[in-house]
This record gives C-alpha cells, structure tokens and sequence, in this order.
C-alpha cells in the first residue's frame, strides 16, 4: 500500500484499499486488494486494468515457506514500477492498477473485484485486463501473451512490441487442453467470464513453481527488467489514441 502512495497514483472513493471475505487461512478470512488509478488524458472514462496477484502460498506449518519469488513477486513489482511510471506519464485511456489477494486461493480477489467495481468503473468501460503472473524467468527465455486466441484483435499490440523488444515474447497456451490453456489459471479468467477481454503475460512453468526454492537468487535480473521495459511498451501499444476501438 505504501508503494501505491509513493507512486502518486489516485484513489477510488478516498481510499486504494478493497477488503473482501474469503476462504479461511488459519483461521483469517479478511482478503486485501489494493487499487489505484491514473486518469487518462483523454478517454477518461475508458479503462484499461493491469493486475498482479501479490499473495502466494506463505508458510507452512511444517515451517517450510514458499517466497515465491517469480509466482508473483515478480508480477507485482512489476505493477508497481509500471504505476509509478505512467503516473507521471498518462496515456489517453485510464489505467487502473490492482494487485489482488488470494489468488491462490481461487481467484477470489479478482472475482470480488470484478463484481464489486470501484465508483465510476462499470464493466462497459472496462477496455481490458492486462494480468502479470510469473513474469521473471524461463529456461527457454521465452514469456508468453495469453489470450489473442480469444481476441485476435489485440494482436497489433503484440506485434508492434514484438519488434521493439529484445524479449521472446510468443502468443499462445489459450486453447488446448487444461494444462496448456491458460484461460482459467490466473486472475484474468475473472475478467473473461465477465465478457471482458483480456491479455495475460507469464511464463510457462519451471521447475521451481510453487516450491520454496522459487527464490530471488533464481532470476536473472536484467532479463527480468527487459521483460518489465516490454510489458511498459505494451501498455503504451494498447492505451495509445488510436486504441480507441471496441475489441469484441
């Protein structure tokens, strides 16, 4: 919450904090999501809604803890730096930056969300959820944009920035089996249930996900930063005045 302050981005009805009820973790059922807005220069009430899942599996009574350094350190300080930059750098569509709780346990920060938007934000307005979720690191060097399967019509903003980048950055897992689709597997599947389109940014699963050895020593930092510099010229891509059609 305090980076959300120091990033200078707006609130919604006084306040960047949305607490909801969710499953019980040792006897805590308060869930906690933090929300922030930078206004566009524009399309003011146009939004486009960058995500990151800030919970992860925690610690363990057998004392084993699980930092989570890629699932989702890395997503959410990623939101972090990107809302610090656009606030002193606005686009022409609203951006709205949330970093959900209880991922891990369904979802529920994402759903609660979506179904209780902020004052001003209806689901009509919504132009479309950018989700960030394991966005470090991959053996392969490869980070995938999820959802174009599903609305081809974000594919220019993947191309433009394909071509600006040093990243691999592919398209796909949005269609197959379970396993390889990833449409119901982060916090985005809440936006797509409520007909809202959306991209998802991540890698494919490494031998560390969802270990306690998934650990800052792991990832290759300036890799990490070149994958965050993209994700930034995506959010121009999609968020740019001549952004301004429908995508469904």
């Amino acid at each position: 919450l305090m980076d959300f302050r120091k990033a200078k981005i707006d609130s919604f009805d006084h306040s960047q904090v949305q607490l909801f009820e969710a499953t019980s973790i040792d006897g805590v059922t308060g869930g906690k999501n933090i929300v922030g807005l930078v206004k566009g220069s524009k399309y003011v009430d146009s939004f486009i809604v960058i995500t990151a899942h800030y919970d992860h599996l925690g610690k363990k009574k057998d004392g084993s803890t699980y930092y989570g350094a890629d699932d989702n350190a890395s997503g959410a300080a990623c939101l972090l730096a990107l809302a610090k930059y656009f606030s002193k750098t606005p686009m022409p569509h609203s951006l709205v930056f949330v970093a959900f709780d209880r991922e891990e346990t369904g979802l529920e920060g994402a759903k609660y969300f979506v179904e209780h938007l902020p004052e001003g934000i209806t689901k009509g307005n919504i132009k479309l959820n950018l989700n960030l979720d394991m966005v470090a690191r991959s053996d392969k060097n490869e980070i995938y944009a999820c959802g174009l399967k599903h609305y081809p019509a974000l594919g220019y903003a993947v191309e433009a920035v394909q071509s600006k980048t040093t990243v691999n950055l592919l398209s796909g897992h949005d269609f197959g089996s379970f396993h390889e689709d990833w449409t119901t597997q982060s916090d985005h599947y809440a936006f797509y249930k409520a007909a809202i389109p959306f991209l998802y940014i991540g890698v494919e699963d490494h031998e560390d996900y969802h270990r306690t050895s998934d650990t800052f020593d792991k990832i290759n930092y300036s890799s990490y930063i070149e994958n965050c510099n993209m994700i930034a010229m995506l959010v121009k891509a999609l968020a740019t005045d001549n952004a301004n059609q429908p995508l469904q």
